[in-house]
């Protein structure tokens, strides 16, 4: 039988390989009708990437520590990533979603 070839998986080999399937994952996400990604918090979504990646490292590290097969970056996003409790524990005025009751300090430039 044939197996099915799954490039993110060989492309997860690189850097530039897991940022793409990363991405393409927080596509796939933004695209879900209850998803943890919007549009308001996208830019900060993406820059977890290297954070995710130290730890898809770290887990890696462990499962070959403990000798266990070790996973793809792909599949670690897949099973052992949880984004909406990262998103859950992040403070709303960090990711961008949340509303300053302050009024802007350059207010006077725009006569508000």
């Amino acid at each position: 039988m044939v197996q099915p070839l799954d490039i993110f998986d060989i492309l997860s080999d690189t850097r530039e390989g897991r940022q793409i399937g990363f991405q393409s994952i927080l596509d796939r996400l933004s695209r879900q009708q209850r998803s943890p990604v919007t549009q308001f918090n996208r830019p900060f979504v993406s820059n977890l990437f290297p954070s995710i990646e130290n730890e898809f490292f770290g887990a890696l590290g462990s499962r070959v520590a403990e000798g266990q097969e070790p996973i793809t970056f792909t599949d670690f996003l897949n099973n052992d990533f949880d984004l909406q409790r990262r998103i859950r524990r992040t403070p709303s005025q960090q990711i961008g979603t949340g509303t300053s009751r302050l009024r802007s300090p350059a207010r006077f430039l725009f006569n508000f």
